[in-house]
């Protein structure tokens, strides 16, 4: 599109392209674009900078700094994927001379995503870590082959047990339960039962354990296999301390060890045969027990997405609450909180008479969830109030909804016998 010259207001402005390269490896296939418009009858000249004019202090050249012919900037690449909600910045300082084209870093870049972590955590980008471990370690194991040596290991090594930390971890996360440390046999033994017995299962039936039992005999099980990782020389150290400090002296174990300070040929350091198995079983079990495939599997009608446009909703997910018995009654902050953050004696009075069996109110635009069993005269969908309290109802059309939200709705549903019905109320 033709651009006109502010100042002439009828001659149309020259585009004047300046490519530049980046002198660094990992970054020559990339360029990026300055685009310098000038007037040939005026002469003005305005510049598309595509850098950014904010340098940190740390990064600029001192008054007593001797002159240089570089020009300074900080670098800003973006990075878009098929969603336009999502994308990757990178950004640095860098220094380019006056008559060359190439970019070159002074400092350590950083990277983002624009990814939101709050107290709660986000277990589900665990698991996605745990993935991408995981494939990593696919990418570097040696296949076909034995490794050359013990070295060609250890990066792969570090990378599964890693993954298999992270997968533990996500869903020990997404419960509300706490953890520390790096030993998988005591992250498995916190989760909780039905967990256990699922990750038990999908790894008996791995194609490992299948050519066992065809032989008849014995596999081992998930907890034999996590303590093996765990217990390496000693007891003084597992796999994940292993592949970072194997070569270190002896000296350097427990004086309790029987092993400090001696000559010692590392020869129990795992090679990973049934671990990546029990990886894939993490993963499988986080899906499994996921909120949106718990609440499919009693029957709700649940979605990536989907929510109704204009309804102010949050949520990747998103679902209609009649399909599982329920209505969700939406409270603004206004009608919930008073300006000083106390809650006001209308919602506490909606709460006491009618306690929903969930209430959420995380990155929920200020808004407060309350849900509550569906009756005969439960309210319809609208704007209104409850008992005098402004709300909105949901009940047939789609809410959206975060996915640590879908499994506190499960949890609730899955341990009651009886969810009682919102009714009783008026709705105006």
């Amino acid at each position: 599109m033709d651009r006109i010259c502010d100042k002439c207001k009828d001659t149309r402005l020259v585009a004047v392209t300046r490519n530049f390269q980046f002198g660094l490896a990992s970054f020559e296939s990339l360029s990026m674009k300055e685009i310098e418009y000038f007037c040939p009858s005026c002469g003005q000249r305005t510049t598309n900078d595509p850098f950014s004019d904010s340098l940190p202090q740390s990064y600029s050249a001192g008054d007593n700094a001797p002159q240089s012919s570089a020009c300074r900037k900080q670098v800003i690449l973006l990075s878009n994927t098929s969603s336009k909600s999502d994308f990757v910045s990178v950004q640095f300082p860098a220094v380019y001379q006056v008559d060359s084209n190439v970019l070159f870093p002074t400092f350590e870049g950083n990277i983002q995503d624009g990814t939101v972590i709050d107290r709660h955590g986000n277990p589900d980008l665990m698991l996605l870590f745990a993935k991408q471990y995981l494939e990593s370690y696919k990418a570097i194991m040696p296949v076909g082959r034995l490794p050359k040596n013990l070295v060609e290991i250890m990066p792969a090594l570090h990378l599964l047990v890693t993954a298999a930390e992270l997968a533990f971890k996500a869903l020990l996360t997404r419960d509300g339960k706490k953890h520390s440390g790096h030993s998988l046999q005591r992250l498995y033994e916190n989760l909780n039962q039905c967990q256990r017995n699922w990750i038990d299962t999908s790894f008996a039936k791995s194609l490992q354990n299948a050519n066992l039992l065809g032989l008849g005999v014995t596999s081992p099980t998930v907890y034999d296999i996590l303590t093996k990782y765990d217990n390496t020389y000693g007891g003084s150290s597992g796999v994940y301390v292993d592949s970072r400090y194997y070569a270190e002296p002896t000296a350097r174990l427990k004086h309790t060890n029987d092993l400090h300070g001696t000559n010692l040929v590392k020869g129990n350091t795992p090679y990973p045969i049934f671990l990546p198995e029990i990886v894939y079983a993490q993963i499988g079990a986080y899906q499994y027990f996921s909120g949106h495939e718990r609440l499919r599997r009693l029957g709700g009608d649940v979605r990536l997405c989907g929510r109704e446009l204009e309804s102010n909703t949050r949520g990747r997910w998103s679902f209609v609450p009649s399909s599982l018995g329920l209505v969700v009654v939406s409270v603004p902050q206004r009608a919930g909180t008073s300006a000083e953050g106390v809650e006001l004696a209308s919602f506490e009075q909606l709460l006491t008479e009618h306690p929903p069996i969930a209430r959420m109110d995380w990155m929920y635009g200020g808004n407060t969830l309350l849900v509550y069993g569906l009756g005969d005269k439960s309210p319809r969908d609208g704007h209104g109030s409850l008992n005098g309290v402004q709300c909105q109802v949901w009940r047939d059309l789609r809410i959206g909804i975060h996915s640590r939200d879908l499994c506190l709705i499960a949890e609730r549903l899955e341990c009651s016998e009886l969810i009682q019905p919102l009714s009783n109320v008026q709705f105006k």
